[in-house]
């Protein structure tokens, strides 16, 4: 999916939203991803390219790891 196609899927999705609080997360988290540092904006790529190439690990796996690090809270 291109760049163009992007933005106009992302446009349909927040035309149809009616809850307002939602809106005003959705502005706030644009308006602070702007804000970011050169570094950290590459951090955040750089994360998601991980995810992109399958080199993440899922959350099915790092929960499996949490419940047997920290039994002690899953009961």
């Amino acid at each position: 999916m291109n760049i163009q196609t992007s933005k106009i899927e992302l446009a349909k999705i927040v035309l149809d939203l009616d809850n307002p609080d939602l809106i005003q997360e959705i502005m706030e988290f644009i308006q602070s991803k702007e804000n970011l540092s050169e570094k950290l904006k590459n951090n955040i790529n750089e994360a998601i390219n991980s995810l992109e190439n399958n080199e993440g690990i899922t959350h099915d796996v790092v929960m499996e790891e949490t419940k047997n690090r920290y039994s002690k809270y899953f009961k």
